[in-house]
């Protein structure tokens, strides 16, 4: 099982969230990831740091670890410049970049504030699921039609392209993993996206069945491209290995990504990374 670390930057300094990242990477961490929000007000912050700017300078400390937002809110983000921004990063960083989106904020939500505050609406479930699919199909087309510059074009509900092209450079489509904390968006990650970073809570084992029943009902019982199911969870250092490890792994989960927040504890991190790097299993953690 894979285990990666997700950096909160609220109230950071930059240079601090640089540091962890190479600690964790030195200490067996496959990946690292980031958030994605405008103000650090969410947080009881005093600000809140650019995912892509704090990957990119990630990106040139470290060397291995795989790099991702978790996760770009497509309410906030057009595609095309989400696509941009990841592209970039991809230079920094070839075949390590991981593509994360998520629905936006629910009305309940904590994070409900932020979109407000920018004119963003808040919409019904519903109908944030249909823009994060849309986004999906967007991020795809232009990926897809980079190599021969063909134009995109994508009129959604939600998501508008008229002849668009000349986003990205050239190359693979990097993984779309999208977040989810309930069935709704499960269920869409499962059909159209390459993995699902799913919250921790009393329904996690429901939720992983959920997307293994929707894999198995594709046409193709979900064998033609790999699968990451991911839990996101607290970093705890009184178990380096979350305590559940065994469990994760049977029901099917390849990674867990354990957020820190800020003051950042590094002997922790490293104690925990090292910890996982010496008990990782080598099932592939594929859905399907």
């Amino acid at each position: 099982m894979l285990t990666d670390l997700v950096i909160d930057p609220f109230g950071a300094d930059l240079r601090e969230v640089v540091e962890l990242a190479g600690v964790a990477e030195d200490a067996g961490f496959d990946g690292v990831w980031t958030f994605d929000h405008v103000s650090g007000s969410v947080a009881g912050q005093p600000w809140s740091r650019d995912p892509f700017v704090t990957l990119g300078a990630i990106a040139a400390r470290t060397r291995r670890v795989r790099l991702g937002v978790l996760v770009a809110n497509v309410v906030n983000r057009h595609p095309a410049q989400l696509a941009s921004a990841v592209s970039s990063l991809q230079s920094l960083a070839p075949g390590r970049v991981m593509c994360g989106v998520g629905s936006g904020a629910s009305p309940s939500s904590i994070f409900a504030s932020e979109q407000l505050a920018i004119g963003r609406m808040i919409d019904p479930a519903a109908a944030r699921c249909e823009r994060l699919v849309e986004h999906v199909v967007a991020l795809r087309a232009i990926w897809d039609r980079a190599p021969d510059g063909a134009p995109v074009h994508v009129e959604g509900e939600h998501v508008t392209m008229r002849g668009l092209t000349a986003v990205v450079s050239p190359g693979p489509t990097p993984p779309i993993v999208i977040g989810s904390s309930g069935e709704r968006t499960v269920r869409v990650a499962a059909q159209i996206a390459d993995g699902v970073n799913i919250r921790q809570s009393p329904r996690l084992a429901e939720l992983v069945a959920i997307v293994h029943e929707v894999r198995a009902s594709s046409d193709d019982g979900g064998a033609a491209s790999p699968f990451e199911i991911s839990v996101f969870d607290r970093l705890d250092p009184t178990h380096p290995l979350g305590g559940e490890a065994d469990q994760l792994r049977e029901l099917g989960v390849g990674a867990r990504t354990l957020f820190v927040s800020p003051p950042y504890p590094l002997d922790a991190v490293a104690a925990v990374g090292s910890a996982s790097s010496a008990h990782r299993g080598t099932a592939p953690g594929r859905a399907g």
